[in-house]
C-alpha cells in the first residue's frame, strides 16, 4: 500500500523527515486548535461541511481522505458520521492521527499511503482531497488514482490553494528550507485532469469569509469574496467537486 523509502523522490522524503523531526511538538499534536493555525481551518471545513451535504453524501458512506497529516479532517469527517479512512505519506503524523483517534474515543482508520501510487483495493462512495495535492508534481497521476477509489457515482471533492500560492513568499521559504514541493492548482488543469481520468459533472464551491470587526477589514473581506468568485484570493482555497462517470 506504500512506496518503500527508497524509491521516494527528494520532495516526499522531505515530507516525512520533517514529520518525523515535529513529532513531540505540540503544534502538530493539536493543529487545527490554537496558534500558529489561527481560524482559517475552521472556515474551510465549514466549506468541507456544506458541500458534501450539497452533493448529497448521506451518513454512515464510506470517504477516504488524502494527504491528512495529522488527521483532524479524518476525525471531523468520523465524528460527521461517515465511515472515515486517512492516508498520508509520513508514517509519523499517522501516528499521530492514531494516537488522537484513540483520544478523542473516535473511530477511524489511518493507512500509510503514497498518493501518487494509492492502491487500497477498495472503493469509497466519496473522497476529500484537502491542502494535499499541491504538494505533488503529479497530479494527473494523483486524479488517475483517486478515480480508480471511486465508486460509480462517487464524488471527490479538492480544496487546494490557488496559482497565487505559487508566488508566496511562505510557500517559497517551506521549499527552500525543507524541501516540499509547494505549488498552485488551476481550476482550468484540475478539470483537465479529472476529465482525462473520467470525473466530470463538476460543481464549484466558495469558501466564506473570515470574521471582521471595522468596515476596513469587512471592504478587505468583501473585495475577497468578489476576488474568489471571479478568479482568486489570496489564502482563499479553490474548491471543486467531480463526479465519476
Amino acid at each position: 500500500m506504500s512506496t518503500p523509502p527508497s524509491a521516494l523522490e527528494p520532495n516526499k522524503l522531505a515530507e516525512i523527515a520533517t514529520a518525523e523531526a515535529s513529532r513531540h511538538e505540540i503544534k502538530g499534536l493539536r493543529k487545527p486548535f490554537g496558534e500558529p493555525w489561527g481560524h482559517e481551518y475552521w472556515g474551510k471545513w465549514q466549506t468541507i461541511t456544506f458541500a458534501l451535504n450539497a452533493l448529497g453524501i448521506p451518513e454512515g458512506a464510506t470517504i477516504l481522505d488524502v494527504g491528512v497529516g495529522v488527521g483532524w479532517t479524518t476525525l471531523f469527517l468520523a465524528e460527521s458520521g461517515y465511515r472515515a479512512t486517512g492516508v498520508d505519506i509520513a508514517p509519523a503524523t499517522i501516528e499521530i492521527a492514531v494516537a488522537r483517534a484513540e483520544r478523542m474515543g473516535v473511530q477511524a482508520e489511518f493507512v500509510v499511503a503514497d498518493m501518487d501510487t494509492l492502491e487500497l483495493k477498495r472503493r469509497f462512495d466519496a473522497i476529500l482531497v484537502f491542502d494535499a495535492l499541491h504538494h505533488t508534481t503529479r497530479q494527473a497521476t494523483v486524479l488517475n488514482r483517486i478515480a480508480n477509489h471511486l465508486a460509480p457515482s462517487g464524488w471527490v471533492l479538492f480544496g487546494e490553494p490557488s496559482w497565487l500560492h505559487s508566488m508566496s513568499p511562505a510557500a517559497r521559504r517551506t521549499t527552500k528550507n525543507l524541501g516540499w514541493v509547494e505549488r498552485g492548482v488551476t481550476i482550468r488543469s484540475l478539470k483537465s485532469d479529472c476529465a482525462a481520468s473520467d470525473l466530470g459533472n463538476f460543481r464549484r464551491f466558495y469558501e466564506g469569509t473570515s470574521p471582521y470587526y471595522s468596515p476596513r477589514s469587512f471592504a478587505w473581506q468583501l473585495a475577497r469574496l468578489i476576488g474568489a468568485r471571479v478568479t482568486c484570493a489570496p489564502q482563499m482555497s479553490v474548491w471543486l467537486a467531480a463526479q465519476a462517470l
